[in-house]
């Protein structure tokens, strides 16, 4: 029994309603403090690694640049103008051949025309 009456007045709290308010308010504002700065420190942490990321994405595109630099200097070979004559006769075979196979295939050939935009040569 002496033990209940002990734990009574322990758990009875003598201080004022004033007293109560400015600590529930420090700890409101220490909370609220604490969970501004963590969120400022993960912002933080995200700026910092916007950069390193940009800056291995540069670097990347920086060798790709330098070895788009070394394949573009190759010796040009310039044609000569039969070949060019020889390049247009090719274009108009192979322009007249796919004429003739829209044609055979689906009966019509498209209204806008055929074009050729360019024809590889593996060697």
């Amino acid at each position: 029994m002496t033990n209940l009456i002990l734990l009574a007045a322990v758990a009875e709290d003598t201080r004022s309603l004033g007293e109560k308010m400015s600590e529930a308010g420090l700890n409101t504002v220490i909370g609220i403090s604490i969970v501004f700065l963590a969120l400022a420190f993960i912002s933080i942490i995200i700026a910092i690694e916007g950069k390193i990321f940009k800056a291995i994405g540069n670097r990347g595109k920086k060798k790709a640049a330098q070895t788009a630099e070394t394949k573009a200097v190759q010796p040009v070979v310039e044609e000569t103008a039969q070949s060019v004559d020889a390049d247009d006769a090719l274009i108009a075979v192979i322009t007249a051949a796919v004429y003739e196979y829209e044609l055979q295939t689906t009966g019509s050939v498209p209204a806008n025309g055929l074009y050729v935009r360019g024809i590889r040569r593996r060697f």
